[in-house]
């Protein structure tokens, strides 16, 4: 069942600007509105407030820090402008998400397409909604909604085809926000601090600057050290080497 309470449903969507749809109305869908500002293979996120962020306990990450950044960002109330967002991961419906993508690779995919790389925001949004949900579903986990919680980290022959996992679609119709792969973002970690380094002594690569990191944002598959749902997200370098639960998805500005 969907959480948070109708008073502050109402006050967030007051808040963001929207029209008093309800969660799970006209977006689930494709109305004539979203038919006019975004392609057929998008979905509209409307422009405005919402809530984001959580605490690690929230999005499960362990008590051991891992050699990347994964800490989510503090809850907070944040603003966004109305967005078009892919409505599966790349490559679509048609066959399996691509992983062992470099956020660099995601960049020049999106932008071949008249597109770009989601921003932090944007993309939490059209996961979470405007009540910052940390499934695209609701708070609470469900079991089996999402391609996630397969046993084996790093199985990656188990990456899903986009779009199948029915249950995992967030209240602007996007699908496998949860799940499956975590995506590619645009933007650097925050705070960037050129100083700080990042150890590695595990497979013997130099240390790498935290500016040479991109996010990738939600839950993979697999329970594991980044946490999950749309609240999670973890830096992995924004060139090589390539992880096999790294994908990405494209946003565009509206029509």
């Amino acid at each position: 069942m969907r959480s948070g309470s109708t008073v502050a449903l109402c006050l967030v969507l007051a808040l963001s600007g929207c029209d008093a749809l309800g969660m799970g109305s006209p977006y689930r869908g494709r109305d004539a509105r979203q038919a006019a500002l975004c392609p057929a293979d998008m979905v509209l996120v409307p422009g405005g407030a919402f809530l984001a962020g959580a605490s690690p306990e929230a999005i499960g990450i362990p008590d051991f820090v891992p050699d990347i950044p994964r800490d989510p960002r503090p809850r907070a109330l944040r603003d966004t402008g109305p967005v078009c967002v892919d409505r599966t991961e790349w490559p679509g419906p048609a066959g399996v998400a691509q992983a062992n993508v470099s956020w660099l690779q995601a960049r020049v995919t999106c932008e071949a397409r008249g597109r770009r790389l989601c921003t932090e925001d944007e993309w939490s949004k059209a996961c979470g909604g405007p009540l910052g949900w940390l499934k695209p579903y609701g708070d609470a986990h469900v079991a089996g909604l999402c391609h996630a919680d397969v046993p084996g980290e790093g199985r990656y022959e188990e990456v899903a085809q986009s779009g199948t996992w029915q249950g995992c679609v967030s209240v602007y119709g996007a699908s496998d926000l949860e799940g499956n792969l975590s995506e590619w973002a645009e933007g650097e970690l925050d705070p960037p601090d050129p100083s700080k380094v990042m150890q590695r002594d595990d497979d013997g690569e130099p240390p790498r600057r935290l500016t040479d990191f991109r996010m990738s944002l939600g839950g993979t598959m697999w329970p594991g050290v980044y946490g999950s749902g749309c609240q999670a997200r973890h830096g992995h370098p924004m060139v090589a080497p390539v992880s096999g639960d790294d994908g990405f998805r494209c946003c565009r500005d509206p029509s």
